[in-house]
């Protein structure tokens, strides 16, 4: 398929079931060190979790999360937000097996605080969400600061609410890039509240949003002109400013050795991991290969990259037989689809 001829319904289902695919991707090789496996080139079986191939992991499940609650609510709802989160976290909502079987450190703790908070949801619902019952925002507001407190430090820098954050710029991608920002600061702080995290969740998620924006007048921009996007930020965090000070063109990254680049669970080097497979290849598959054979934390990088790289290139750009054999494929897909139609009845068109 042409890049120029690519529906807003593709780029939107592109980004949700990229996730997954390169999450499913990554997984089995996450936490090995780079050139220490067989280089990955399908679907493999997770040893570390005793899983199928197919089988996704945290990533998607958040994403899943973050978009049910973008469907139910069509609107920012943090506690709407909170209480997918949690259902996961204690009853494998939307997991990929049916239990929460990898979360993060800071990921654990923070749901851990907000369950005292947020009332459980029943796993059984998915598509009708009561939200009579959770808390305001001002109440979230409040104990968000309490949460600041102890956990927005550098120290706690991880990559889990970016793994996590396409769908915010997929739902806004035609407002400004203020309140994008603004959403995906929101959002990251509910587990990461440190502001190097929602500054990496803005500067993804306003990508995701230029992507379709532009992609909207059937012309996909280059990666040249979505380079040149990424370089109108003005950085406030000096780490993710000082990390990305080397990249001055496109060949920048297109060029950079791959020993540079880092695939840790650290934030500021997941960004960079999936920028530089997504700036350096020309195909969805091309990219996702290149980054989950990184190794380390290959599924969340894998996840970044794939949201991203699906909006750019459209679902059908993801190879068709990772996409029929993805595990609960049927659950990724419908979430997909909801999102897509929610955001076009929010867009009025």
């Amino acid at each position: 398929m042409s890049t120029s001829s690519i529906t807003l319904e593709s780029r939107i289902k592109g980004a949700i079931v990229g996730v997954a695919v390169a999450d499913a991707l990554g997984g089995p090789v996450e936490f090995q060190r780079r050139g220490s496996f067989l280089k990955v080139t399908d679907y493999q079986a997770n040893l570390n979790f005793g899983l199928p191939p197919g089988a996704w992991t945290d990533d998607t499940s958040m994403t899943l999360c973050l978009a049910q609650s973008l469907i139910d609510t069509k609107t920012f709802s943090s506690a709407s937000q909170l209480q997918n989160y949690i259902a996961w976290f204690h009853s494998g909502y939307l997991s990929s097996t049916g239990r929460c079987f990898d979360i993060g450190n800071l990921t654990r703790i923070t749901l851990s605080f907000w369950s005292k908070h947020v009332p459980d949801k029943p796993v059984s619902s998915r598509s009708s969400q009561d939200t009579s019952n959770l808390p305001s925002d001002e109440v979230i507001e409040n104990l968000q600061k309490d949460l600041n407190k102890s956990h927005a430090r550098e120290v706690y820098c991880g990559n889990g609410s970016l793994m996590r954050s396409v769908p915010i710029g997929l739902f806004y991608y035609s407002s400004s890039e203020e309140d994008i920002s603004k959403y995906s600061h929101l959002a990251s702080q509910l587990t990461h509240p440190y502001r190097t995290n929602g500054e990496a969740c803005a500067i993804y998620s306003i990508l995701v949003a230029y992507i379709l924006s532009t992609g909207e007048a059937s012309t996909t921009p280059s990666k040249q002109a979505v380079f040149e996007k990424f370089k109108t930020f003005e950085f406030e965090s000096k780490i993710l400013k000082n990390r990305f000070a080397v990249y001055n063109t496109l060949d920048d990254f297109v060029d950079r050795d791959e020993q540079l680049i880092s695939s840790s669970g650290f934030v500021v080097h997941s960004l960079e991991a999936a920028l530089w497979a997504f700036f350096s290849t020309e195909k969805w598959e091309e990219g996702a290969l290149k980054v989950v054979n990184l190794g380390d934390d290959a599924d969340t990088v894998g996840a970044i990259y794939g949201g991203l790289a699906g909006a750019y290139y459209g679902l059908e750009a993801i190879p068709e037989t990772w996409r029929d054999r993805l595990m609960e494929k049927n659950v990724v897909n419908d979430i997909a689809k909801g999102l897509w139609k929610v955001i076009v009845e929010q867009s009025g068109n």
